[in-house]
């Protein structure tokens, strides 16, 4: 089984096993600013991975955005929106493949093979720079009607506080939206606001866990935001297990911090829900692709 998942940055590709298990990977950079230097990127990595499991095979490919009738809506790399990507990369490979969104696929492979494999139902939310997500209940991704099913990062910041609801323009058009609060470029922002001074997510949870005060109130925010976040998720479907991938789940933190924040919001008494880190990397969403595109 062969899979790939492109983001903002990387290409990475993936080889399964029968079993699912990845047996060998690689990653390019993603084109910056060319269309059609993307399409000849992945089937680049195409053609590398058939060469690499010596045959060909059924390539699922994990795409940051939502797919409507084939074409490619609410992405947060620019140039790839309202693209046939999948007719064209078919029209570039000469064979069918299958195109998935990158929080569906990442969620089905930590659902099978990680971080949920012994729940029933798994939600996931990748937050990196941008954030998705997904929804697999027994086994099964849902989609949904419109193909958005667990695209949580564009619902409003719930319970927002009056500071909280002005500045958060989103690239998808809209304002509010959670993923401009709780993504590590949200975090960053909230820093800057705060020091006048840059400095990545991971720098801010380093001081913070050095007793920088700006730093930890910073970090405090952003658990609050990812309670309300998270607790909206499990008022609604109620999931067995989150799991977090992405930049935001290096921080450990917030796997005690979080939960604790819950019943103040969900109206079960004592959530049982686990929040959890994700276990199978910078692979998942590629990997993830490939099973998706053997269900099919």
């Amino acid at each position: 089984m062969l899979g790939l998942s492109v983001d903002k940055n990387y290409i990475h590709a993936a080889i399964l096993s029968d079993g699912g298990e990845v047996v060998g990977d690689f990653q390019t950079p993603t084109p910056t600013d060319s269309y059609r230097d993307c399409l000849l990127a992945i089937s680049n990595s195409v053609a590398e991975l058939e060469k690499r499991a010596m045959a060909p095979g059924l390539t699922g490919i994990a795409l940051p955005g939502v797919m409507l009738d084939d074409v490619i809506q609410n992405t947060p790399i620019g140039w790839l929106y309202g693209k046939p990507i999948k007719q064209d990369l078919q029209a570039s490979l000469g064979r069918e493949i299958v195109v998935s969104g990158y929080g569906a696929s990442f969620t089905l492979y930590e659902a099978l093979h990680g971080a949920g494999r012994d729940a029933k139902t798994v939600f996931g939310m990748h937050i990196d720079a941008t954030c998705t997500g997904g929804f697999v209940a027994n086994g099964r991704t849902l989609i949904g009607a419109n193909g958005v099913a667990g695209n949580w990062a564009h619902l409003p910041l719930p319970a927002p506080v009056p500071y909280e609801l002005d500045g958060h323009d989103c690239w998808c058009g809209r304002t509010g939206c959670m993923e401009t609060f709780v993504s590590a470029e949200g975090v960053e922002q909230d820093y800057f606001k705060i020091t006048e001074s840059r400095a990545s997510a991971t720098a801010i949870a380093s001081a913070a866990a050095n007793s920088d005060i700006v730093a930890e109130s910073t970090l405090q925010v952003l658990e609050d935001r990812l309670g309300r976040a998270t607790s909206a998720l499990i008022t609604i479907i109620d999931p067995d297990v989150i799991v977090i991938g992405g930049m935001l789940a290096e921080m450990e933190r917030i796997y005690r911090t979080v939960p604790r924040k819950w019943p103040g919001y969900v109206t079960a008494r004592n959530p049982v829900t686990r929040l959890v880190p994700a276990q199978c990397g910078t692979t998942a969403a590629a990997a993830g692709a490939a099973l998706l595109a053997q269900m099919q």
